[in-house]
């Protein structure tokens, strides 16, 4: 009977533990979401900062008193900052109240610790490094005798001028930079918060689709399949000194990879990177914050744009 009695003991607190497991998993489930949501809005006001920094670099951004609201955004994007902060309440849950988490959940754990740990440092680093040059921006703002104008949503000819000089192309190509660091370890965060999230569902054995955000996968196989192949030279904005006279991408289970050759004298490799979708016909990597967008628009043409920094280099495949 006492044998019984602690079987049943230990049982009641399987289930226990379980069902606490289970709670924070869901937690976190739901922490990911928000986060990733919060991500991809900072990554789409990231591609339209890019196409900012190329009109700017340009010199296609005309100000003057009639489209001064219109282009308003080119000028005042170096003065902003995103308070991005991860929602930890149901990680910090499980680390603190779990004693022994299942070695099923190894894997799971060793990707949590990367989004709320690693990466997450160097992420909040970086946010706060724009935060700074943004503030930094703001402040020599403050010595010029036309400051409250622009708060104001006013512009004045001397206003234009400054806008148009080099000195603010400057500042802007500066910032993106700065930039550049924070949205590589957002990209990365959502990267490995997806898996996350996928993860908790396949312990839980969950059946209910995922959030239709909450994925990486371009969500039609048959375009995906367009995208593939070798895509050849066609403008190049960027440093000749990285002149590649062709790109090419293969397709591995379902996910589209960017084709990588490195050669030196010494070397000759072989790399396939994988791309993972975010929008549209646009996709990140984990190694660097570049956006690769394809256009099959054309009945004959696919164009493939690598966009980094403001650059945009475009490759064309038949």
């Amino acid at each position: 009977g006492i044998l019984i009695a602690l079987q049943i003991n230990n049982w009641n607190e399987e289930r226990k533990t379980k069902q606490r497991l289970n709670d924070f998993l869901t937690e976190i489930q739901n922490d990911l979401s928000d986060d990733i949501l919060k991500a991809n809005d900072i990554i789409d006001k990231f591609i339209a900062q890019d196409s900012m920094l190329r009109n700017i670099r340009q010199d296609k951004v005309s100000y003057s008193l009639e489209n001064y609201i219109e282009n308003r955004q080119s000028l005042m994007f170096i003065y902003e900052f995103e308070n991005f902060r991860l929602q930890s309440k149901g990680y910090d849950g499980l680390v603190q109240n779990i004693d022994n988490i299942p070695m099923e959940y190894t894997d799971l754990m060793d990707e949590l610790n990367f989004v709320y740990v690693t990466n997450r440092y160097d992420m909040e680093t970086f946010n706060e490094r724009i935060k700074a040059t943004a503030y930094h921006n703001i402040d020599n703002v403050k010595n010029k005798g036309w400051s409250r104008l622009l708060w104001d949503w006013e512009i004045n000819d001397v206003m234009i001028d400054y806008f148009q000089s080099d000195s603010f192309k400057t500042e802007a190509v500066h910032y993106f930079n700065d930039l550049n660091k924070f949205i590589l370890h957002v990209i990365k965060f959502k990267i490995v918060a997806i898996e996350c999230y996928e993860e908790i569902a396949r312990l839980k054995s969950e059946n209910t689709p995922l959030p239709k955000h909450v994925s990486y996968t371009y969500p039609n196989p048959e375009v995906l399949a367009q995208f593939a192949g070798v895509f050849q030279i066609l403008r190049k904005e960027s440093s000749e000194t990285d002149n590649q006279p062709q790109e090419e991408f293969i397709i591995e289970e379902n996910q589209l990879n960017w084709h990588y050759t490195y050669e030196d004298v010494n070397t000759n490799d072989d790399f396939n990177i994988p791309l993972y979708w975010h929008k549209n016909q646009m996709f990140f990597n984990f190694l660097a914050p570049a956006i690769w967008e394809f256009n099959n628009k054309n009945e004959s043409k696919i164009i493939f744009t690598a966009r980094a920094n403001g650059f945009w280099d475009s490759y064309e495949k038949e």
